[in-house]
């Protein structure tokens, strides 16, 4: 079973062996370049060996080597370099800032490629400490976590970029050890401009680059950021109501108004029973993998059965697997007698992992200890990003995307409550006690570490650009339109920063390349034309300032 907490980081094909959706995970952007890639048949950024690593990054940028040795501890970081377009001394440099979860090159479906080839740029792609193979510690034990955090990560970027601008054509041997294999420029990178790329979390850390740090990078875009921290965040399930109900991508209010029916008859007929789910009338392809003790169980289910819908609209129209439309178009079929037999075969027909010919559906997870004990586990293997993500969210973001709150169709499944999807995950998975959410020390009421490092959607600085797509959940936390559902009065931004609010698309649409879905039969709406014209010209612009 998997843990997953939406974010940048899962493809949206959850079955059986995909676990609960109400924490969630994963880098989705790379699985969905993967899959581009494949379904194309092209692979432009494979045909030149990248990989490298800095091998003089800071285990703690914070901590005096005359308080805590360790703080001079070094580790080694994997980035990516590629110089196929690059002009030479005074052209650009773009960053990739990498996130939750194992960061691969830059390629030709990334929207940074084409801008990156017609401003001459250097592209380089930077992997999140503790993420893929950047390990600055042995292990993922609860006492090297506390290496994992997003000012960590931000003064990460800061040293590798002042690493990077140091280097020339003729940087002696010194310099040159600080990267495996060695980086064999062409030229000097001292007057070169930066801008930074990143989406989702990592639009997140592009944002707060520029705010901490901001003569590192002429400008940033963060896509899809959710720079205000949510401890309960049924937000999320709020828009994915919204997009269920939205004619433009293929949802209507009848949609909606099967799937709130069906929660709610799901939701009786498996408490019903002793243990949970057990009842003769549940449909087949509904069933539990086991019996459900208790209400951590009954979690384990039901935030299966809400992530259908939420890796279905996070991630709408940007892979091979069901869209919006798809499972409205099941749903409100004439021939299904209730709105649960509607549901159920929308799992059956999208979500089932069964074996090709198997006799039986496959089941819904249902086990809290398999659940727990994933994000229990403390060594890297090089993919895994279940236990570092949860454990960045319980102690800076809070985004546990619960049931709670109103006006969504989910509000029956009631175990996927605050008490649970955060407070009960982060006190087993990490023996954080008494956890009350991530709040600053001494500050009461919603005031998260995150926002009070960051400035939430008070976003004061220059040259930052913020793509946001109305149907993606994670708008509801970013910045967004004054005419937006989720339009925060106290969202604040300068004159030299750009909002690009994009109608019917979902989480970082905006970073694909021109045409990228093509392959599977999706063309770039108008709407995203018009963002990536308005990206376009923000990064022309601070190139030039």
């Amino acid at each position: 079973m998997k843990v997953l907490l939406f974010l940048s980081l899962i493809a949206p094909s959850l079955a059986t062996n995909v676990a609960p959706l109400g924490q969630r995970g994963g880098h989705h952007i790379e699985n969905v370049l993967e899959e581009l890639r494949s379904s194309s048949g092209t692979g432009s950024s494979e045909d030149i060996d990248t990989s490298h690593t800095f091998d003089a990054q800071l285990l703690d940028h914070y901590t005096t080597s005359v308080l805590d040795p360790s703080a001079d501890r070094t580790w080694s970081q994997r980035f990516y370099y590629d110089d196929r377009f690059w002009g030479g001394e005074g052209s650009p440099v773009f960053l990739y800032i990498g996130g939750e979860g194992p960061q691969g090159p830059v390629t030709d479906k990334l929207f940074m490629w084409q801008l990156a080839e017609e401003n001459n740029a250097l592209m380089i792609a930077l992997e999140h400490r503790f993420y893929g193979e950047s390990y600055p510690t042995k292990d993922m034990s609860n006492p090297n976590l506390v290496y994992l955090t997003s000012s960590q990560a931000l003064a990460d970027l800061a040293r590798f970029i002042e690493y990077v601008s140091g280097l020339s054509s003729d940087s002696g041997a010194g310099e040159l050890s600080k990267a495996s294999p060695p980086l064999k420029v062409k030229a000097d990178l001292s007057s070169s401009k930066w801008v930074s790329f990143g989406g989702s979390y990592p639009g997140n850390l592009a944002t707060w680059l520029k705010l901490k740090y901001p003569s590192s990078v002429a400008g940033t875009v963060g896509s899809s950021a959710p720079v205000k921290g949510d401890y309960n965040y049924y937000k999320y399930a709020q828009v994915v109501g919204s997009a269920l109900a939205y004619p433009l991508i293929g949802g209507s209010q009848q949609c909606y108004d099967v799937v709130e029916k069906a929660s709610a008859e799901l939701h009786e007929l498996v408490t019903h029973t002793s243990p949970f789910g057990t009842s003769a009338s549940l449909p087949a392809s509904l069933r539990p993998c086991g019996p459900m003790a208790n209400d951590l169980d009954l979690y384990a289910y039901e935030s299966t059965i809400f992530g259908n819908f939420q890796g279905t609209v996070q991630y709408n129209l940007q892979s091979s697997a069901a869209t919006v439309a798809d499972l409205c178009e099941e749903l409100i079929d004439e021939s299904h007698a209730t709105p649960l037999d509607a549901m159920a075969s929308m799992v059956g027909k999208f979500f089932d992992a069964s074996e090709e010919g198997a006799a039986e559906p496959s089941c819904i997870p249902s086990s809290w200890d398999e659940l727990i004990g994933e994000l229990q586990e403390e060594e890297f293997d090089g993919s895994s990003a279940m236990r570092q993500w949860i454990y960045q969210s319980c102690n800076e973001f809070g985004y546990f995307q619960t049931t709670e709150g109103e006006d969504h169709p989910f509000t029956s499944l009631t175990s996927c409550s605050l008490e649970i999807a955060g407070k009960q995950m982060c006190e087993q998975a990490y023996g954080i006690k008494n956890y009350k959410g991530p709040l600053k020390a001494g500050v009461g009421g919603d005031s998260y570490a995150s926002d009070e490092r960051y400035g939430a959607r008070s976003v004061l600085g220059a040259n930052i650009t913020m793509p946001n797509g109305n149907m993606d959940p994670w708008h509801s936390l970013g910045v967004v339109n004054s005419t937006g559902t989720f339009y925060d009065e106290d969202q604040v931004t300068t004159n030299s920063e750009t909002v690009v609010f994009i109608d019917g698309t979902a989480h970082c649409r905006d970073m694909y390349a021109p045409g990228a879905f093509e392959s599977m039969g999706v063309n770039d709406t108008s709407a995203v034309v018009w963002a990536h014209a308005k990206i376009k010209g923000s990064v022309e612009s601070y190139l030039l300032d």
